[in-house]
């Protein structure tokens, strides 16, 4: 007989299997095997810098569930690890450790930076990866791959001179979303918006002198701006061509407050009339909607007055060059004078960096671009088509949207980790490119090459005097590649071949547009396929307030701290249990406790079952085909139909990525079912004569539990492993790991009569034990009780009292000879009646006034809840879930009064 200790301990159990996993090489991949079977995901990597947090947690706890479960159904699995080189996130941390050395990165030059960055995220990657594998993530780790590693790399370039040839990559000078605390352009995916509370000026634009008047034209108008500071720089007044109130004006002049400037009035139809006074400042270089005015207006001309450092430029004026753009605005409104007519508080929607969260500033630089238009068709028609689609259904939608409205994808960072665009530029033909920044040269012509070119195509020199663009790609141009980079890409090999394209992608809903739609983009250009057929979207995990988790808030949850205290495999429950599809989960520590719990039951009660078999299990195991369904008990019958309902509902969750629902169909059968009752009920014939009644229950404990610790695993990975192998052999199983075992089976046990007659037991058993509960009546005391009600009833509690008698703790059960007898308590269940008799059982008066004082304290919960479910401003703020926990503890406190009024009648 295989023993188990008597308390479960989840460290050596963990620590054994995962070097056994990975010693075994237990998820090795091979190209090989029937093709249209596989299932293959490849990792969201998470930055190189990062430590693994709850969301990373919930993110590859989800990936882990299917590929196990997919293994565990018999088919080849894959699943790639690796990070991501992070870009402007990994070089902010490499920075703030050189400014604790009081050096800059330019201190150290670019190559000796990249390389101390190259030893640095080597030693962070190793990390990260190590806490993968303790979460128990069955990767491939002979897969590992990294998004700035020599492959990769192949791959960037491969893409870049693709789409560079096909005319998708360009430079241009357009708008773009500045960082000036990370010094480099990003894309619009990245940015974060948020509301702030800011102030609304209202300022006066004088009439200029109008020549032909000899005086000025008119005493000018106002407009309301967000940003003072940036009025340096109008160079016109736009009013709705429609607004009656400017008709006269449209067409002068007026004078630019602080400056020498006069900037025209002019009329376009983007103007919205309502907001603020109607007269909207433009100023084109500071501004993306200003900025396509200028483009219908080109004749009022652009000036920039905010560098690219946030700094004000000498085009601001003399007063204000080289102030901050904070302090610029504070002296502009101090020195408006009269010109200011009046200040209002305003919400105002602004965008931040998604990395360092800094104010946006909206530049115009020469940058490079993808064009999106043909790539964004490509990838819509496949969604459309349903070659792509979206769990849940309800992003599609969005995802759809934004690809409708797609701009030109900004690829160009200016920072020195990441992928140097393999451009270069020949010195003869920009004898000057050394001197100036890159984002303000016009017309540059470069050369795409991998490697230093030795003549250039325009002026035929041969010195080899050439320069890289210093700029490198956006990270999230590397990881549009990853799955098929991940492969070998550009190289044609037998991975690529049978693991392209992957099936499943799981991510966060924050990164759709950032990634997944690109992937998707890249995919179908460069592979002629989705990457993907199906990406999972899962929530943000929060705090149990719904806030989300941050260092500032002190609401963080580490991962690590709650698998060394609760054990990995409660952890990962905890998580699977709440990650309802595309849903916000609110997290807390106190759910790891009863994932922890369940952890325990399912050990007990194996171990339970390990002590009632003999040491040695008999020729092939036990078996649940020997079985003659006519010599079943009803709770046989009864287990066996609600174990192939389990283990369906399960598999059909997991099928349908809906993890959450199929962990607790598990949950709910092996705790509620298994556990609490058929246990119980078995331990009458284990407790018995040897016989076939005692093997019988023997082969039924021994498969039910064993084919459900095989859907638990997904989930549960350690402690469903460990008990594998000490069941395996009643089981009649030989296989060395738990993924290699028979699918779990069950079929053929359906039999709605024996669940539907067992239920009635179980209410009655129920009924019974609350009543106990309610009048506290000491667990050793065995009760006799008297039966009324239908004649099926009756004859339902006579055939199986010993069921009942033994799980409601009764010594006997007799009918009851008319009505209710004096001085007894009523249990009800299914149209039946169940007297108590209290003479004897317990004090009268005790548990009257026991009664009464918790009728008073159950009265004061209920006006509480009440209270709080009439106040107006706590059910308009607090979460939905807390406003459903106070109405069901008012439904359950309105029937716990009801039941005590019940009693205390009885009682008199």
């Amino acid at each position: 007989m295989t023993s188990l200790e008597k308390v479960y301990d989840p460290k050596p159990v963990e620590a054994k299997w995962a070097a056994a996993w990975r010693e075994r090489r237990m998820f090795r991949a091979e190209p090989k095997g029937e093709r249209k079977k596989r299932f293959v995901i490849v990792i969201p990597p998470p930055n190189v810098t990062g430590a693994l947090h709850i969301g990373h947690a919930l993110n590859n706890t989800l990936q882990d569930v299917l590929i196990r479960f997919h293994r565990l159904e018999g088919q080849p699995t894959c699943w790639v690890p690796g990070c991501d080189h992070g870009g402007i996130a990994t070089q902010n941390v490499m920075e703030k450790q050189l400014k604790t050395e009081k050096k800059s990165r330019f201190d150290l030059g670019r190559e000796a930076f990249l390389e101390r960055m190259r030893a640095w995220t080597k030693e962070c990657k190793s990390t990260i990866l190590g806490q993968l594998a303790r979460l128990g993530c069955a990767l491939d780790w002979d897969r590992e791959s990294f998004t700035m590693d020599e492959a990769r790399a192949r791959s960037v370039y491969a893409a870049f001179e693709h789409l560079w040839k096909k005319g998708l990559i360009y430079r241009g000078h357009r708008m773009v979303n500045w960082c000036v605390r990370c010094g480099t352009a990003l894309s619009d995916a990245e940015l974060e918006r948020e509301d702030r509370k800011t102030k609304l000026w209202h300022i006066r634009y004088p009439g200029a002198p109008d020549p032909g008047a000899g005086a000025d034209g008119s005493e000018g108008l106002i407009v309301a701006t967000t940003r003072p500071e940036t009025m340096l720089g109008d160079t016109a007044v736009a009013v709705h061509p429609d607004d009656s109130r400017y008709q006269g004006l449209i067409g002068k002049k007026l004078k630019l407050p602080l400056t020498p400037y006069e900037i025209p009035v002019v009329a376009d139809a983007a103007v919205d009339s309502s907001f603020g006074t109607g007269a909207v400042k433009v100023t084109p270089a500071h501004d993306v909607n200003d900025f396509e005015i200028w483009q219908r207006h080109p004749e009022i001309g652009q000036r920039q007055v905010i560098g690219f450092d946030g700094r004000m430029t000498p085009e601001a004026g003399a007063a204000y060059a080289g102030l901050s753009r904070e302090a610029a605005r504070d002296k502009v409104v101090a020195d408006l004078g009269e010109g200011l007519v009046k200040t209002e508080d305003h919400a105002n929607a602004v965008q931040t960096c998604y990395r360092c969260g800094s104010l946006i500033e909206p530049m115009l630089a020469w940058q490079w671009f993808v064009k999106m238009e043909s790539l964004a068709k490509a990838a819509l028609a496949a969604h459309e088509a349903g070659r792509f689609k979206l769990s849940p259904e309800s992003w599609s939608k969005p995802y759809s949207d934004w690809l409708l409205n797609i701009k030109d994808w900004c690829i160009s960072r200016q920072i020195w980790w990441g992928h140097q665009i393999p451009v270069w530029y020949c010195l003869e033909c920009h004898p000057d490119i050394a001197t100036k920044p890159f984002q303000t040269i016009p017309d540059l012509k470069g050369v795409v090459s991998k490697t230093k070119p030795n003549h250039c195509p325009d002026c035929k020199s041969r010195k080899g005097d050439f320069i890289q663009d210093p700029d490198v790609l956006d990270t999230w141009f590397s990881s549009a590649l990853w799955p098929f980079s991940v492969f070998g890409w550009p190289e044609k090999s037998a991975d690529l071949d049978f693991f392209y394209p992957t099936s499943v992608l799981v991510t966060g809903y924050e990164i759709l547009y950032l990634w997944v739609a690109r992937m998707q983009m890249m995919g179908l250009e460069l592979m002629g396929d989705v990457p993907f057929h199906t990406c999972v979207i899962h929530g943000i995990v929060r705090d149990k307030s719904g806030k989300k988790m941050s260092k500032s808030l002190g609401n963080v949850i580490d991962p690590l701290v709650m698998m060394d205290k609760y054990g990995t495999d409660a952890f990962r429950f905890s998580l699977v249990v709440q990650a309802h599809p595309g849903k916000d989960m609110p997290f807390a520590e106190e759910s790891i406790t009863g994932a922890r719990n369940f952890g325990n039951k399912i050990w007990n009660s194996s171990r339970f079952v390990l002590m009632n078999l003999p040491d040695q299990a008999p020729e092939g195991g036990y078996r649940l085909s020997g079985l003659g369904r006519s010599k079943l008990e009803l709770a046989d019958r009864w287990i066996l139909a609600e174990y192939e309902q389990a283990i369906e509902m399960a598999r059909v969750r997991y099928a349908a990525y809906d993890v959450a629902a199929a962990a607790d169909a598990l949950y709910a059968f092996l705790w509620d079912k298994f556990c609490d009752w058929y246990v119980e009920l078995a331990k009458l014939r284990l407790t018995g004569p040897d016989g076939e009644a005692k093997e019988t229950v023997r082969a039924i404990l021994v498969q039910v539990l064993l084919g459900t610790l095989k859907l638990l695993h997904p989930v549960m990975p350690f402690i469903t492993e460990e008990l594998y192998q000490a069941l395996k052999g009643y089981g009649g199983e030989d296989a060395p790991w738990i993924l290699g075992s028979p699918r779990p089976g069950g079929e053929g046990w359906k039999d709605e009569q024996a669940v539907a007659r067992m239920t009635r037991v179980m209410e009655a058993v129920g009924a019974l034990r609350a009543l106990r509960a309610q009048l506290n009546v000491p667990p050793g005391l065995k009760l006799r009780v008297l039966t009324a009600g239908d004649g099926e009833g009756l004859r339902l509690v006579e055939e199986h009292q010993e069921y009942v008698k033994t799980l409601a703790r009764l010594d006997a059960i007799d009918g009851a000879a008319g009505a209710r007898p004096p001085h007894s308590a009523t249990a009800l269940a299914g149209g039946l009646s169940f007297y108590v008799p209290l003479e004897g059982v317990i004090d009268f008066a005790k548990e009257r006034a026991r009664l009464e004082k918790e009728a008073k304290d159950v009265v004061a919960q209920l006006e509480r809840c009440r209270a709080q479910l009439s106040n107006q401003n706590f059910l308009s703020r607090a979460p939905k879930s807390e406003v459903d926990t106070i109405r069901q503890r008012q439904t359950d406190f309105e029937a716990k009064q009801n039941r005590i009024r019940e009693i205390l009648e009885n009682l008199s």
